[in-house]
């Protein structure tokens, strides 16, 4: 079983994807697709996925993108049904477990990561943060701060697929020197999470590094 997985190294929904498949033991086929190369504007990619976005992949024909989308079709198909991370541990049955994993995915889609972006992304147009955007992205750190003040991981007492989505959004802002301090629960499970979740040096930190690099390529202010 392979999957072509269409992605760049240091984008952050294609390293939580590379991340969850890591854990999962899923060979993906690394096929580079560089936005700012307009390789996403192709025909070609646009005839395979309207959306044009990174990360995608093609399992035998079918075809999905979006990260957190992705790792939910990842987890069912392959996930192991036994062991340590199966899937009944990452993405588990039990509809409120389910409900609280998929509440965090989407307050990072909605909130955190959204945020993050907002604050990092306009260095690759303007050369500068998003200063704009500091407000509510330290409100959504506040908000897990205090998830995380009441259990060890971001759904609850366990792992889960939860963890491997915000571990990435984390990771971005954590590496480009942005100021966590005041989040004490937050980089208590920050730490954990990156010596826990296996193949995270792999499967993360290498495209973390490639993300610090090009983000501080752009910055004027650096």
């Amino acid at each position: 079983m392979t999957i072509d997985f269409y992605y760049t190294s240091w984008s952050p929904p294609c390293r939580t994807v590379e991340l969850l498949a890591s854990i999962l033991n899923i060979k993906l086929n690394p096929i580079v697709t560089t936005p700012s190369k307009g390789d996403t504007q192709k025909p070609e990619y646009k005839q395979l996925t309207p959306q044009h976005t990174i990360p995608t992949i093609v399992d035998n024909g079918f075809v999905l993108s979006e990260s957190r989308a992705i790792c939910k079709y990842l987890v069912e198909k392959y996930g192991s049904t036994t062991g340590a991370y199966c899937k009944e541990q990452l993405y588990p049955k039990d509809l409120q477990k389910r409900a609280t994993i998929d509440h965090r995915i989407d307050f990072d889609l909605g909130s955190l990561y959204r945020r993050a972006s907002d604050y990092i992304s306009p260095v690759f147009a303007t050369g500068h943060y998003g200063t704009a955007a500091i407000p509510k992205l330290t409100a959504a750190l506040e908000i897990l701060d205090a998830y995380l003040s009441r259990t060890k991981w971001v759904a609850g007492p366990d792992i889960t697929l939860a963890d491997i989505v915000v571990v990435v959004t984390i990771s971005s802002l954590e590496i480009i020197g942005y100021d966590l301090t005041s989040y004490p629960n937050v980089l208590r499970w920050f730490k954990t999470a990156q010596e826990t979740l296996p193949n995270y040096n792999e499967a993360n930190h290498k495209g973390i590094l490639g993300f610090k690099e090009y983000v501080f390529s752009k910055l004027l202010d650096n």
